[in-house]
């Protein structure tokens, strides 16, 4: 997979219920992308998607395929069968993008972080945090080596995407909620509540943003200066981004939802009808190899004012909602905005016209613009399937340490995981 393909891509979309409807009509703005396929156990869920985008249908990844001719799958299902569906189309010699989190557990995630390692080919994650201003910024501010030694992270809250049905993005907090419980809330399904089917809440939900979107940010400040770091292998990607190595992480997690609303409501009826067993809230606390630590703060529902996800170094610091630079000019302590929206038309514009176009467009903070752009070859996405597999250490770390009320180990997470 790379600069040698044509457009188009031709892409397979396994999964024909909201993701994978959201990501066809993203795909369908895309110059280069090319439904050609679509899977689904739901047979008239694949059958009227794919007539939308004159593709043929399938009832299974498998057997799509068997037939079709792909150079890329995308995987829009349940995260706890991710990992099977991702490996058999890695080992089919396709490219592979899959929404998030990474997979119900670290030890799925690891199996498809193998199966891309082996095979060659190319394996990426969702999560739109990475393509945001305020990310682009805080890099930029990071690589510059404007922070110094970064030595804290926040991953909280952060300005982030969501893509409508039509694929336009909109502007919508990520991370944490004072009030947003999937399903129980009135959007979403009861599927989001229900471990056997979401493999977790919350944690996975949320936290699978802001935490990879803080390692990419720590792993920005490493390799310009601020510290070592060691990440796992390589996953497809060719980024020279060392990301951060998880050693230890101490969490609670926390089921409040429940207590929240009186008997007989209809807030109620859903918890009830959903059997909602999994967490709302989750605090942790990663320690990192290079000794720099992580604090986690995600929520669908919890009674106080908003947390901004952040970083704090020697030499600065970097606030993320609002965004805002803290450091010390001539003796004189500075808190400075920025002109967030000049400084991505300016990087858009740099990039020629395939940039404008996308900025143009709204493209730019797409993750499948950037996937796609990738396998021509025109441009360097990050390392997104390193960066989820290194969060899914934090993720599974934080049952792990909510489980046994301690600290847990990076041994600990990885090896239990991979022997369950």
């Amino acid at each position: 997979m790379g600069a040698h393909l044509t457009e188009p891509i031709r892409i397979g979309i396994v999964g024909a219920g909201n993701r994978g409807r959201n990501h066809a009509a993203r795909y369908d703005r895309i110059p280069g992308a090319e439904i050609v396929a679509v899977a689904d156990v739901d047979e008239p869920k694949a059958e009227a998607l794919a007539e939308r985008y004159a593709a043929e249908s399938y009832p299974t990844h498998g057997a799509m395929l068997d037939a079709t001719d792909l150079d890329a799958v995308n995987v829009c299902v349940h995260a706890t069968i991710h990992a099977d569906i991702a490996v058999d189309a890695l080992e089919a010699g396709t490219a592979v993008f899959c929404e998030k989190p990474m997979a119900g557990d670290y030890a799925d995630a690891r199996r498809m972080a193998d199966a891309a390692d082996r095979t060659g080919n190319r394996l990426a994650v969702q999560n739109q945090l990475l393509y945001t201003k305020e990310t682009l910024a805080a890099k930029a501010l990071a690589d510059a080596g404007a922070l110094g030694d970064v030595y804290h992270a926040t991953a909280a809250r952060s300005p982030g995407l969501a893509f409508g049905g039509d694929g336009d993005p909109e502007a919508v907090p990520l991370g944490a909620r004072r009030r947003g419980t999937p399903y129980v809330d009135g959007y979403g399904t009861p599927a989001f509540v229900s471990e056997e089917s979401a493999g977790g809440g919350v944690v996975l939900d949320l936290g699978s943003y802001t935490v990879g979107q803080l390692l990419y940010l720590l792993g920005s400040a490493a390799s310009s200066g601020g510290g070592p770091s060691a990440g796992e292998s390589s996953t497809g990607g060719s980024s020279a981004l060392e990301i951060p190595r998880v050693e230890r992480v101490r969490a609670e997690t926390f089921r409040t939802v429940p207590d929240r609303f009186e008997t007989g409501s209809e807030y109620q009826r859903r918890i009830e009808e959903t059997g909602y067993d999994v967490e709302d809230v989750a605090v942790a606390f990663v320690t990192l190899a290079d000794g720099a630590v992580l604090s986690v703060r995600t929520s669908w529902s919890r009674y106080m004012e908003d947390e901004s996800s952040a970083l704090v170094g020697t030499q600065g610091g970097v606030r993320l909602d609002p965004f805002e630079y803290f450091a010390t000019v001539g003796d004189v302590e500075m808190r400075a905005s920025a002109d967030l929206e000049e400084y991505l038309f300016r990087q858009q514009y740099l990039r020629g016209e395939r940039g404008r176009a996308a900025y143009d467009a709204g493209l730019w903070a797409d993750p499948l613009y950037h996937w796609v752009t990738d396998l021509l070859g025109h441009s360097e996405a990050p390392p997104t399937a390193d960066i989820a597999l290194e969060s899914m250490v934090v993720t599974d770390g934080i049952y792990r340490s909510a489980e046994l009320g301690r600290e847990v180990t990076r041994e600990e997470i990885v090896e239990a995981e991979e022997t369950e």
